[in-house]
């Protein structure tokens, strides 16, 4: 079994286990590599929940899954009674956070288990005008930021906090991805049509479909740069498709069509739902533009061993690159701070001979001189003007 064979047999797990798709079972599965292939696009969980207790696993591999579905299971707990804190933290203070991404597919239960999808941290969408209050509100229960790095002032999130009970990650985003009307997916275009849902009690809210999609595909595919690399992530492929299983007739891909279109992304778009066509064999919509030409076929190389490779390799590239860099920089502020030291030396014996010349007997001696002098040219300038 190739890696390309390995990875179009996860997605064929994933088709019959959650889109009714059909399975067939391949004589040559090397489950090692499958369990590469899942977990290089997170989706092992998810593939785990695929496995019909009927399909021929070997024992060892079917108790890895169940393991890792259990585990996901206790840690997306986790998560959730933290979105559960912070939505109740921040409804005290008037605001209903917008869920993104994963928290928003498991709130409204897009995946059939919610310990079937890989979660990160917790991306929540609130105001931009009350991001001082939200951040104030979390900090005073113990939330504190992951580092003390500061985010730009143009970034679409604040920097990441920590819950103190579990060590979660929460994301507060002032923007989807921006700001700009123009923008694919534009701040107030994504929150004109939010659902409010209660969870667990606290007042959040839901992104309308269309949006949801949109957003999905945009943050894998130009956010994330996939689409330049000729890649897709099953797990973001995954939510798509399951999203729309359960929206399909509500999703305007007219209006994605549109917007994608304006700037200039209609075939990332076009591209992406093909591949979804091919992989999980769900019909794409009619759009302006044609997918990428041998887009499926870039696809396989980049899937393939060969193309796995080839990622690290220039993964391997960027590092040596960026290490490189890193140590010009450091030559740079070893020279700018021995300059600074000199800089410094030639300032301390300056100041060291003006001292000794202003106590020095000399100097004493011929300040009637001096006095004279500054009073004459005073005078003098008096006299000319």
């Amino acid at each position: 079994m190739t890696r390309w064979e390995a990875f179009t047999s996860v997605c064929s797990y994933l088709r019959a286990g959650l889109l009714g798709g059909e399975h067939i079972q391949r004589a040559d599965v090397s489950w090692e590599l499958m369990i590469e292939v899942a977990s290089f696009h997170f989706a092992t969980t998810t593939l785990a929940a695929c496995l019909d207790p009927g399909m021929d696993v070997p024992s060892d591999v079917r108790d890895y899954f169940e393991s890792a579905l259990a585990l996901n299971e206790k840690r997306n707990e986790q998560i959730l009674s933290t979105l559960a804190r912070v939505a109740v933290l921040l409804n005290a203070i008037d605001i209903e956070p917008v869920l993104l991404k994963g928290a928003a597919l498991l709130v409204e239960g897009i995946y059939p288990q919610p310990s079937m999808r890989i979660l990160g941290d917790i991306d929540i969408l609130i105001p931009k005008d009350r991001s001082a209050e939200a951040l104030a509100a979390l900090k005073a229960v113990g939330y504190e930021t992951k580092s003390s790095a500061v985010s730009p002032p143009t970034h679409h999130h604040l920097p990441m906090l920590l819950d103190p009970e579990t060590g979660t990650g929460v994301e507060l985003h002032t923007d989807v991805i921006s700001r700009s009307a123009g923008a694919v997916i534009a701040t107030d275009w994504f929150c004109e049509m939010v659902r409010p849902v209660l969870f667990r009690g606290q007042r959040v809210r839901l992104p309308e479909p269309t949006r949801n999609a949109g957003h999905i595909i945009f943050h894998s595919e130009i956010f994330h740069g996939l689409y330049t690399l000729n890649k897709v992530q099953l797990r973001h492929v995954m939510d798509l498709a399951l999203l729309r299983s359960r929206h399909e007739k509500a999703i305007d891909w007219g209006e994605l069509d549109r917007r994608f279109s304006a700037a200039d992304a209609g075939e990332v778009l076009a591209t992406y739902l093909h591949l979804a066509s091919e992989l999980l064999g769900q019909a794409a919509p009619q759009l302006s533009h044609p997918p990428r030409t041998d887009a499926m076929t870039e696809l396989r190389s980049t899937e393939s061993r060969d193309g796995f490779h080839f990622q690290i390799e220039r993964l391997q590239s960027t590092c040596d690159g960026l290490l490189t860099h890193s140590s010009f920089l450091q030559s740079e502020c070893d020279r700018l701070l021995a300059h600074s030291n000199l800089l410094q030396s030639e300032l301390e014996n300056a100041r060291s001979a003006l001292a000794a010349i202003l106590t020095s007997r000399s100097w004493r001696l011929t300040a009637p001189l001096r006095g004279i002098v500054n009073t004459s040219r005073a005078v003098w300038r008096g006299l000319s003007r």
